[in-house]
C-alpha cells in the first residue's frame, strides 16, 4: 500500500499543447511550396498557369483548441470572422490589403474527431486590379469527396482611399469611454448568447465592458490569456474580432426585445473590410447601424490607434438545433455520383468483335454452329436519332414519352434475357452502347432519357452477372476499335465518353445546403443535395404524390414541421379511401397546415392536369415532390413485361407528366423520389433499376435547362 498525499492535487499541467504549427520556410521549400506564415494556413504556391495564388492549410479542434469554444446549436463551427482573416491573408499574398466583400455561402463544421482540409484560391486581376478570392473545405479522412465552397469575395487594393476611413477610426474611438454614452450591464450576456443557440467558450467571451449613444454600441474586448501569446501570429485574431461583434447583443433586456431581435444570428455578408495594424490582443469597437441587418465595425487598439473597419455587415439568422443535423448528414449519409477521367490502355491482345442488330438471331447463329462465340458483341440502345423531331427544349419529342422508355427498356430485357439464355456466349461480352443516357460532366444534359432506363436495368444484370455485361455512353465522337478495345481492357463496368476522354462513375461525398430561416439565405445551385431552407414557400402549394403511403405521410409531416409549408395537395390513386389518410389530414391540420387530399393516379396525364386546374390561384403551385413507386422484383431472367410495366408507370409515367405539366410554371423545387438501385443496380431489381435511372436522367435534364430538379436516391428506410 501507498498512502496518499494529505494535501490536494494541484492539478498543473506540464503537456506541451499544439496550437496549429507553421510550415516552416524549409519544410514548404522541399516540397516545392512557400510557407503561409499562418497559424491556419500551412503553405501558399503561385499557379503557372495564370496570375493566381493557392493557400492551403488543415484544421481540426486538436491542433487549434479554441475553435472548439464557437459552437452553434450545439455544433462547432469556424467563426465567420476567421473566414475574413484567412482571405486577408491571402490577398497579403497578392498585394490586396482590402477586402471589398465576403459572402459566407456554407457553415465550415469542424468534427470532434478528425479535420478538415481547406483551400484558398485566388484569381487574377481585373482591369481595376479587382481579384476573386474563395474559400473551400473538404473531410481529411474523404480524399474521393467534393470540395465544399464555403464563402466567395473580393480582393482589392486600398491606397485610392486616402485613408480617410482609418483617421474616421481614429476620430471615433480615441477618446474613451466614449463621450455621451452610457455604460451597459454586460453580465449574463453570453448567458443570453447560449439560450439563443450561440455557444461561446473563454476563448470567444472576450467583451469585458460596453456603452451605448442612441443606435450606436460600443465596447472592450480582450483575448483569453491562453490565447494572448498567438495573436501575434495573426492580422487580427478571429476570437477577438468575433467578440466584438457579440456586443451587437448588449442592448435592451430580453423583455424589450422583439422575437426577431432574440433570433441567433451569424456573419453573412462582409463588405469593406481594412485592416491598418496587426497582432492586437484588446480593443476598442464601435458598432452603428448599416442598413437593413447590418453593422458597421471600427476597431482600434486600447491606445484609440486604428486596428481595423467593416464598411458593412449583414448578418443572418439560424435555425437552432438543425446545424448539428445538417453536419451530421453531410458528413454520414449524403453522396453524389461524379465521373472521373480514366487512363486508358492499349491491350497485349485484341478480342473478336461482333456489332450485332439482333441478339437472338446471333444467339441462333451461335447454337447452331453457324457463327463462333465472339469475345466481344456491341448492341445500340439509342432511341434518338437524327431526323427525330426536337421540341422547345431542343430534346427529341418522343425521348421522354413513357411509351418510348417503355419500349426501349422491355426491347432491352428481351435482349439481355436472350444474351443469358446462350451457355455458348458465357465467355462472351455484352457491351451496352448508348449515346447521351447519362449526364457524365457537370451541366450536360442527357439528351436520350430513355435509354437512361436501360442503364439502370443493366446495372442490376451486371450485379447477377459479373463480368458480363459492359454499359458505354457515347457523345457526337464516333468510337474507334482501338478505343474499344482499351475501353474493354480498363475493366471498367460503366463509361462514358466525353470529348475523346474515358469517364467511369465515382461516389464521392457532398453537402446538405446551408439552412437559414426562410428566405434568409442565398439560393441553392441547382442539383445541390438538397432544396434550400427558404425554397418551401408559406403562401403557395406543395403537391406530394405517394401521399398516403408510409413515406408520403413521413414526408408530408417533414414538409410542415421542418420547413413550414402551410398548403398541402396530397395526391395518391385512393384518395381520402386510403388507410391513414384522413388520419394524417387531420394530423397536418393540427399542426397548421391546409390539406387538400385527392384521388389521383399521376400516371393519367389527363387525370393530373385536371387536378392542378384546381390548385387555387391566391395559393399558386411552387413546389413538386414525387414520391410514389412500386416494387415488383425479379431476376432479369424471370421478368416479365407486366412486371416492367407495373413498376414503371407509377415512376416513370407520373414523372414525365409532371414535369411537361408544371414545366411553364414558376416552380422553386421539383423534387424525385429515386433510389440508389438505379445507381448501383439492385439484384432482383432490374425494373425499379430501370425507373430510377430514368428519373435521375429526368432531373439531370430540367437541371440542364434551367429548371428546379433534384432526384434523390434514396436507401433502405427505417420503416418499410
Amino acid at each position: 500500500r501507498v498512502d496518499l498525499p494529505t494535501y490536494a492535487f494541484q492539478r498543473d499541467r506540464f503537456w506541451l499543447e499544439t496550437t496549429g504549427a507553421v510550415v516552416s520556410h524549409n519544410a514548404a521549400a522541399g516540397l516545392g511550396l512557400g510557407s503561409a506564415d499562418h497559424p491556419l494556413l500551412g503553405a501558399v504556391v503561385a499557379l503557372a498557369d495564370a496570375d493566381g495564388f493557392l493557400l492551403t492549410g488543415r484544421l481540426s479542434v486538436r491542433t487549434h483548441p479554441w475553435l472548439a469554444d464557437h459552437a452553434v446549436a450545439e455544433t462547432t463551427l469556424l467563426p465567420g470572422t476567421a473566414f475574413v482573416e484567412l482571405t486577408l491573408r491571402a490577398g497579403d499574398a497578392v498585394g490586396c490589403d482590402r477586402l471589398e466583400e465576403l459572402t459566407l455561402e456554407a457553415p465550415l463544421v469542424l468534427p470532434d474527431n478528425g479535420a478538415v482540409q481547406v483551400q484558398l484560391t485566388v484569381g487574377g486581376p481585373d482591369v481595376s486590379g479587382r481579384r476573386p478570392v474563395a474559400v473551400y473545405s473538404r473531410p481529411e479522412d474523404a480524399p474521393e469527396a467534393a470540395w465544399t465552397r464555403h464563402a466567395t469575395g473580393t480582393l482589392t487594393d486600398s491606397r485610392a482611399g486616402g485613408g480617410a476611413e482609418e483617421a474616421a477610426v481614429a476620430a471615433e474611438l480615441g477618446v474613451w469611454p466614449p463621450a455621451g454614452a452610457e455604460p451597459v450591464a454586460v453580465d449574463g450576456l453570453y448567458e443570453g448568447l447560449a439560450a439563443m443557440g450561440l455557444q461561446y467558450g473563454a476563448a470567444f467571451q472576450g467583451v469585458r465592458a460596453a456603452w451605448r449613444r442612441g443606435d450606436e454600441v460600443f465596447a472592450e474586448v480582450a483575448l483569453a490569456e491562453e490565447q494572448r501569446a498567438e495573436a501575434g501570429r495573426f492580422g487580427l485574431h478571429p476570437a477577438l474580432l468575433d467578440s466584438a461583434l457579440h456586443a451587437m447583443a448588449s442592448g435592451p433586456d430580453d423583455a424589450e426585445r422583439s422575437e426577431g431581435e432574440r433570433r441567433a444570428g451569424l456573419p453573412f455578408v462582409w463588405s469593406g473590410v481594412s485592416l491598418f495594424a496587426t497582432g492586437a490582443d484588446a480593443l476598442r469597437v464601435r458598432l452603428a447601424p448599416a442598413g437593413a441587418d447590418a453593422v458597421s465595425v471600427f476597431v482600434a487598439d486600447t491606445t484609440g490607434a486604428p486596428v481595423a473597419a467593416v464598411t458593412s455587415l449583414v448578418t443572418r439568422a439560424v435555425a437552432p438545433g438543425r446545424l448539428g443535423d445538417t453536419a451530421r448528414i453531410t458528413d454520414e449519409a449524403l453522396f453524389r455520383v461524379v465521373w472521373r477521367e480514366i487512363a486508358l490502355r492499349t491491350p497485349a491482345s485484341s478480342p473478336t468483335t461482333l456489332v450485332c442488330a439482333d441478339l437472338e438471331e446471333l444467339r441462333t447463329a451461335v447454337a447452331a454452329g453457324a457463327e463462333t462465340a465472339p469475345d466481344v458483341v456491341l448492341a445500340s440502345f439509342t432511341t434518338r436519332t437524327a431526323d427525330t423531331d426536337a421540341d422547345a427544349d431542343g430534346i427529341a419529342t418522343d425521348a421522354v414519352d413513357p411509351a418510348v422508355v417503355r419500349s426501349v427498356t422491355l426491347g432491352a430485357l428481351e435482349s439481355l434475357q436472350a444474351w443469358l439464355a446462350e451457355e455458348r456466349l458465357a465467355g462472351s461480352r455484352l457491351v451496352v452502347v448508348t449515346r447521351g443516357a447519362v449526364s457524365a460532366v457537370p451541366g450536360e444534359d442527357v439528351t436520350d432519357p430513355a435509354a437512361a432506363a436501360v442503364w439502370g436495368l443493366v446495372r442490376s444484370a451486371q450485379a447477377e452477372h459479373p463480368d458480363r455485361f459492359v454499359l458505354l455512353d457515347l457523345d457526337g465522337q464516333e468510337l474507334s476499335g482501338d478505343t474499344l478495345e482499351s475501353v474493354l481492357a480498363s475493366g471498367e463496368p460503366q463509361i462514358a465518353m466525353r470529348s475523346g476522354e474515358a469517364l467511369a462513375p465515382r461516389l464521392a461525398r457532398t453537402t446538405a445546403t446551408p439552412l437559414t430561416e426562410p428566405g434568409s439565405g442565398p439560393d441553392s445551385e441547382p442539383g445541390s443535395a438538397a432544396a434550400p431552407h427558404g425554397t418551401w414557400n408559406p403562401d403557395g402549394t406543395v403537391l406530394l404524390t405517394g401521399a398516403t403511403g408510409t413515406l408520403g405521410a413521413l414526408v408530408a409531416r417533414h414538409l410542415v414541421t421542418e420547413h413550414g409549408v402551410r398548403h398541402l395537395l396530397l395526391v395518391s390513386r385512393r384518395g381520402r379511401t386510403a388507410p391513414g389518410a384522413a388520419e394524417l389530414a387531420d394530423s397536418l391540420t393540427g399542426l397548421g397546415a391546409t390539406v387538400t387530399v385527392a384521388a389521383c393516379d399521376a400516371a393519367d396525364r389527363a387525370g393530373l392536369a385536371e387536378l392542378l386546374r384546381t390548385v387555387p390561384a391566391e395559393h399558386p403551385l411552387t413546389a413538386v415532390v414525387h414520391a410514389a413507386g412500386v416494387l415488383d422484383d425479379g431476376v432479369i431472367e424471370s421478368l416479365t413485361p407486366d412486371q416492367v410495366e407495373a413498376v414503371l408507370r407509377p415512376k416513370v409515367d407520373a414523372a414525365v407528366h409532371l414535369h411537361e405539366l408544371t414545366r411553364d410554371l414558376d416552380l422553386a423545387a421539383f423534387v424525385l423520389f429515386s433510389s440508389a438501385a438505379g445507381t448501383f443496380g439492385g439484384a432482383g431489381q432490374g425494373n425499379y433499376a430501370a425507373a430510377n435511372a430514368f428519373v435521375d436522367a429526368l432531373a439531370a435534364h430540367r437541371r440542364a435547362h434551367c429548371l428546379p430538379a433534384v432526384s434523390l436516391g434514396w436507401g433502405f428506410w427505417a420503416e418499410r
